[in-house]
């Protein structure tokens, strides 16, 4: 694991909840190895700079996606690892864009994770909502040179579903829970996404625990309170049902196998294997079981 750029996450300050409604869509198993692996979301890593003149730090641009015109009153917030899987506070945030979608923000060097948000209520802060945007690739990735200025233009979507936050949080790093590998169907590891731990076998309601985002290796964490046995599955995003296409997988295949985790040890070795998910998306149903 590289923890120079992928830091290893010590805890998570925000669980995510994520609906996974699936109504009454089919799992079908289409799609060649090739295709699930083309789709599967990689890290954007940016390194363009200009000069700054004796400043070090970050600035772009901000346009939704659909039509290229700039989103003013955009916050771009700025992460130095996935602790909270880039969903809770940021360690830097900048002060609105302008008109022309400019943002800008002086930084330590080091490298950092780049993300853009804007709430229709103007906050800065706080979970996400139905008419919010959000930059649709969460996982850009750029290196803050001294003296330099990096250059990260980030587009925007409009959020069609809600985020939902759990406030069981296991915010530090503990004794209890399990550590995996997610890879695509040819067996490659699948970086950005994560697991998530369910009580239950049907996987049909908001999870308990969600893990670190998946490293370059495909490695993930979740991190306990305590033992007990589990049902885990794996995706990509973090609100919404899942959409055609995206990488969804369940640990033991399309039935979903138990995991027992004692109390002060962790399970460990475990594979999830993540395929493209077909079957008929009904956006804003993340409430529903699936």
């Amino acid at each position: 694991m590289n923890r120079r750029v992928f830091h290893t996450l010590l805890g998570m300050n925000l669980i995510i909840l994520i609906g996974l409604t699936l109504g009454a869509c089919q799992m079908a198993a289409k799609g060649s190895a090739q295709e699930a692996s083309a789709i599967l979301e990689e890290p954007l890593v940016v390194s363009n700079y200009q000069d700054g003149a004796g400043t070090t730090g970050i600035r772009g641009k901000v346009t939704l996606k659909t039509t290229g015109e700039p989103l003013s009153g955009c916050y771009v917030n700025i992460y130095p690892d996935t602790i909270s899987n880039l969903l809770g506070p940021s360690q830097f945030i900048s002060l609105p864009t302008d008109d022309q979608g400019v943002y800008s923000l002086e930084l330590p060097s080091g490298i950092y994770y780049v993300v853009a948000r804007k709430r229709i209520s103007g906050d800065a802060t706080g979970p996400l909502a139905p008419g919010d945007f959000y930059s649709e690739h969460q996982r850009i990735v750029t290196r803050i040179e001294p003296g330099k200025i990096a250059l990260v233009d980030l587009a925007v979507v409009p959020m069609k579903a809600p985020m939902f936050f759990k406030s069981r949080v296991v915010d530090r790093e503990t004794s209890t829970g399990i550590r995996g590998v997610l890879v695509d169907s040819g067996g490659q590891p699948v970086m950005g996404g994560f697991a998530m731990a369910y009580s239950d076998p049907e996987l049909k309601r908001l999870p308990d625990f969600a893990s670190t985002l998946s490293d370059e290796q495909g490695e993930f964490t979740i991190y306990l309170p305590q033992g007990g046995t589990f049902y885990l599955a794996a995706r990509i995003h973090a609100w919404d049902m899942p959409s055609p296409g995206e990488p969804y997988g369940k640990y033991g295949g399309a039935t979903a196998q138990s995991v027992t985790v004692p109390t002060g040890q962790f399970v460990q070795g475990l594979t999830i294997t993540m395929t493209p998910f077909v079957g008929q998306y009904e956006p804003g149903k993340s409430r529903r079981p699936f």
